[in-house]
């Protein structure tokens, strides 16, 4: 059904549109650390695939069996977890970004009438140029597809069986229009005895004209159609119709955002962000390698043989260091037989 897009008269201002009061718009051993399982594993015993690395704690040597570099931390649960975290985020995502986009509007051209009739019906004689008001109302509907419409009326059209003019534009425009498509304007006036013109004037618009002409475009083209209607010794009645048309014509298709929907959708993204932000950069920390292993070398002899260190009596493995790893003391020299892969056999 139609609706006042505004109005206003010359004693009481204007009033903003009625768009929201007639109808709804439209494994085993030590895992990596993170939170989540790796396929790295270490123990202190030999297994299939395991490497053997020499680690010193408290003065002594030690060993530990690992299928992974002790010495490096274990990139693959921070991945991982990025990939499963953003899986879950995915759908939130992609929900905030259609929020977005559903709350930006790009008007589409109605499909009214091919050749409308355009309406002007000055029962008052106020039209001083009926031709440019029908060309200014011509090239509206040529951008929007939405039918303008002028009808003048005297006040006592209306005054004695109505309570206001927009209940009577209303009536006029389902008397006189069968679509949804049609924008009307109403002007009344009637002159007061002591000289002074009481005029009114009413929107009246079409619900399929409300994506094009929206409430804040009704409002705005209110306020200056009744800024040009108070200044009567520069504009004639359908002069500030045509000129406010002809105004607020390029605009009509441009696309517009509904601020709520926007709103919502940034906070839904700026939200989402944080937390991925925070599970990633604080709560969510890679695993740190354990200060015993920084140091921790490859140790590839098939027998190993313990010497205490001269200087600190540190124990240290015979063949693995040039200089004591406790206290940094120079090393005496050994003196081995190794086997054909060049393994400590024996020291003599």
């Amino acid at each position: 059904m139609p609706h006042s897009s505004g109005g206003g008269s010359h004693s009481g201002g204007s009033h903003s549109s009625s768009h929201s009061s007639h109808h709804s718009s439209h494994s085993g051993g030590s895992s990596s650390g993170g939170g989540l399982p790796s396929n790295r594993r270490s123990s202190g015993q030999p297994f299939p695939g395991a490497k053997r690395y020499l680690y010193y704690r408290n003065n002594r040597p030690y060993f530990v069996y690992a299928n992974y570099d002790v010495r490096k931390p274990d990139p693959m649960p921070r991945v991982a977890g990025f990939i499963v975290f953003f899986i879950i985020l995915l759908p939130f995502i992609i929900a905030s970004v259609f929020i977005i986009a559903k709350s930006v509007t790009v008007p589409k051209r109605l499909d009214s009438d091919k050749d409308p009739k355009f309406v002007i019906e000055d029962n008052i004689g106020v039209v001083e140029d009926k031709k440019q008001l029908k060309k200014s109302m011509q090239e509206f509907y040529n951008k929007t597809g939405i039918i303008p419409a002028v009808i003048t009326v005297s006040n006592d059209d209306w005054n004695e069986d109505y309570t206001s003019l927009e209940n009577y534009a209303y009536d006029l425009y389902v008397t006189n229009f069968k679509d949804e498509n049609h924008w009307l304007i109403v002007y009344s006036e009637a002159l007061k005895d002591n000289g002074f013109i009481d005029w009114y004037w009413e929107g009246m618009q079409g619900d399929n004209t409300d994506p094009i002409l929206t409430e804040k475009r009704a409002d705005s083209f209110t306020v200056s159609l009744h800024k040009r209607l108070l200044q009567r010794d520069t504009y004639s009645v359908d002069a500030a119709i045509a000129l406010t048309l002809d105004e607020y014509r390029p605009q009509m298709m441009k696309p517009y955002a509904n601020p709520a929907g926007c709103v919502g959708g940034l906070f839904m993204l700026v939200m989402f962000g944080f937390i991925s932000w925070y599970i990633f950069a604080v709560a969510y920390k890679p695993a740190k390698v354990s200060e015993e292993f920084k140091n921790a070398q490859p140790c590839e002899l098939t027998a190993v043989y313990e010497e205490p260190c001269n200087f600190c009596g540190g124990i240290f493995i015979v063949g693995m260091h040039t200089t004591c790893p406790h206290c940094g003391a120079a090393l005496p020299a050994h003196h081995y037989i190794k086997d054909a892969q060049g393994n400590v056999v024996q020291i003599l």
